[in-house]
Order: C-alpha cells, then sequence, then structure tokens
C-alpha cells in the first residue's frame, strides 16, 4: 500500500526484536529488497553513525525505512540526506487500522525466482565504508542447506541464539536456516547475553537446546563472567 514494489529496496533499522520478522518477510512478499542494518547503540556516537548509515542508504538507494519509534527522529535526519528514502515509518503504523476488521485486500502474489535479489547484506566497515553484497534466493538456499549439512541438523534439534538479526550469522543461520529445517529457535537479545552471559546456558538448559552457535569472543566471555554461583543447577 506504500507504493513498494519489485526490487524497490527497504531498510530494516530494527533491533534484534519480535518487530524484525514481518518486517522482513513483508518486504519480500512486496518483491522488494530488506536491508538490514544495526540500529543506534550509544547516543554519544550518533552523530558517527548517522554518518554511516547515509553512506548505506544512499549505496542501497533506499525507498523506506522501517524503524522504531524511539529512533524516528535520527531516521527524519537520515531522510533529508538521501533522496531515494520517500518514507521512514514503524511496523505499528505499517499495520492496518484496528476499525478495519475485513479481511485485508490480497494482491496477486510476486513470483520470484532463485536469481532474484532476496538480501543486501552490508560488512561491518570495521576496516573502510561498509561495502553491501546483493544475495539471492539461491545464494541463502545453498549457504543454509551447506550449514544444516555441516551441523548435520535433524528433525528433533533445538536452537537457541542470541546473534542479532541484521548481521548473517543470526538472520541466516539461526532465524532463516532453522525456519528452513522445522527446527525450533529461541531468540534473545544480544544485549540480553552481554550484561548478563549466564542468561544464554539458561536458556538452553531451560529449552532442552541441542544447537547454539556463537562467535569464539562469547565462549571467553562465559569462562570470564559467569561465576560459579550463577550456574548451579545447570544441566
Amino acid at each position: 500500500d506504500r507504493g513498494i514494489g519489485r526490487r524497490d529496496t527497504v531498510t530494516i533499522m530494527l533491533r534484534t526484536e519480535a518487530d524484525f520478522f514481518p518486517a522482513f518477510f513483508g518486504t519480500l512478499l512486496a518483491g522488494a529488497i530488506p536491508v538490514p542494518i544495526y540500529p543506534p547503540l550509544r547516543a554519544n556516537r550518533i552523530t558517527e553513525y548517522a554518518e554511516r548509515q547515509v553512506a548505506i542508504l544512499a549505496n542501497a538507494g533506499t525507498c523506506l525505512m522501517i524503524t522504531f519509534a524511539e529512533v524516528e527522529r535520527l531516521a527524519g535526519m537520515l531522510r533529508r540526506r538521501v533522496p531515494t528514502l520517500t518514507s521512514v515509518t514503524t511496523l505499528d503504523d505499517l499495520a492496518p487500522p484496528a476499525e478495519n476488521s475485513g479481511p485485508p485486500l490480497l494482491k496477486p502474489p510476486v513470483l520470484l525466482t532463485a536469481e532474484d535479489p532476496a538480501l543486501i547484506q552490508y560488512t561491518s566497515g570495521s576496516t573502510g565504508q561498509p561495502k553491501g553484497v546483493l544475495l539471492t534466493h539461491g545464494n541463502l538456499l545453498a549457504n543454509i542447506r551447506a550449514i544444516g549439512k555441516g551441523l548435520d541438523i535433524r528433525p528433533d534439534d533445538v536452537a537457541v541464539s542470541w546473534l542479532p538479526l541484521y548481521h548473517d550469522m543470526g538472520l541466516i543461520g539461526a532465524w532463516l536456516g532453522t525456519m528452513y529445517f522445522g527446527v525450533p529457535v529461541t531468540i534473545l537479545p544480544p544485549l540480553a547475553f552481554l550484561s548478563r552471559p549466564a542468561r544464554w546456558l539458561w536458556s538452553i538448559h531451560a529449552h532442552r537446546a541441542t544447537l547454539s552457535v556463537a562467535p569464539n569472543f562469547a565462549f571467553d566471555l562465559c569462562v570470564n563472567k559467569i561465576t560459579d554461583k550463577e550456574i548451579e543447577g545447570l544441566d
């Protein structure tokens, strides 16, 4: 309804939260290309953050940005500096009005092939300007199938992840991958783990998880920060 269609780019500037899932799939169902970017983390570095995101949004030719209410003002600043960005919105604003209780007006489905673009993934930019990589649906499926083979994922597996959804390891591996294989997954916000690493282990314990992936620093953090008392009774 916002005029977003095939091969338009939609930037998703959301935290690792429930809103991310309908925003991502809504973009795909419209035939558009999601561009996940990390949200601002520190108020004292907001200028530096804005400069980096302007370059990404301009490079991607973003038409629409989906974000959360607390940073709409920042998103508005970005909009003024990116000519293609015509609208900044939240998931609540995109939802149909409550009084509209009738069935939604369904439009013809967008037919996509393995060669159609599915996602633009940007590098972190830690060694230079972030660079975008256009991934097709075929690319994503090949990656997910390789992960499944490498981990020997089975139907009775259960996963836990705290990896951010705007990062390929959290987005493709932990979320899209578990959905492809029909494996239930519990997703925690990254800050829940970083502020108290034991939460990761207790989540694995509580959900009887058999799969959980993280970069090496996460294991170091567990060793250095978790006390014996915090994990008394942990399986």
